[in-house]
């Protein structure tokens, strides 16, 4: 109940402060509460609870329930893709959005309409200036590979992959920021949009095929 009080007065502040100088802070702690209590079923009632039969599994879930295997996994918190007879899983409804913003180096998330999370750019490389006119696009494929193969969710080699979300224009991608090498170097950062690791991975599992992108 806290937390949904302290989320409320967030959006009041940002909504009557939109300017002010800890705006960017209030929308880091609102969107780390976002994701806090989207994950938590008796705060977001409208994702259904789902018990799991003999005979299924995460695909099968998603599949029936017009959902996605990963984003299941990601909103329970599973570690293992093996399910339990008798367990209940939240099953996640997401309506993605993103707005990229040249000028502030951030992606911004929304769900259904409704700002969701803010996410710093390590780097952005795009074409166009900031100053350009707001392109619109969207999420052309999520891919996951290991060397030029694709690799799907569930396999044994999928924690291996090299994962990015291509974008409708100019050939943009967003990647994660590439773990550091074994001597101990930081490798130089890849073209397009490049986010911390773990904020590329909230995105990579929420957003899907079709998702509409504003760069701007």
């Amino acid at each position: 109940q806290n937390t949904i009080q302290g989320r409320d007065a967030l959006v009041q502040f940002l909504a009557a402060h939109p300017e002010s100088r800890k705006s960017a802070e209030a929308r880091a702690v609102l969107g780390r509460m976002n994701v806090a209590l989207y994950r938590d079923p008796t705060v977001t009632p409208t994702n259904p609870i789902y018990t799991v039969k003999k005979g299924d599994s995460l695909v099968r879930i998603a599949s029936q329930n017009k959902s996605n295997a990963e984003m299941i996994y990601w909103a329970n918190g599973l570690s293992s893709i093996n399910l339990q007879i008798g367990q209940q899983l939240i099953v996640p409804l997401f309506e993605a959005a993103l707005v990229v913003n040249r000028a502030n180096s951030t992606v911004t998330l929304f769900n259904n309409g409704e700002f969701f999370k803010e996410y710093p750019a390590v780097s952005m490389a795009l074409a166009g200036s900031p100053d350009a006119a707001p392109v619109e696009t969207k999420v052309m494929d999520r891919m996951a590979r290991k060397g030029e193969k694709r690799v799907p969710f569930g396999d044994k080699n999928y924690a291996d992959t090299e994962r990015f979300v291509l974008l409708g224009v100019g050939g943009a991608t967003i990647k994660p920021l590439p773990a550091p090498s074994a001597d101990g170097t930081t490798p130089p950062a890849p073209s397009g949009i490049v986010l911390k690791p773990e904020d590329f991975a909230e995105i990579y599992v929420l957003v899907k095929t079709g998702t509409p992108v504003t760069i701007q």
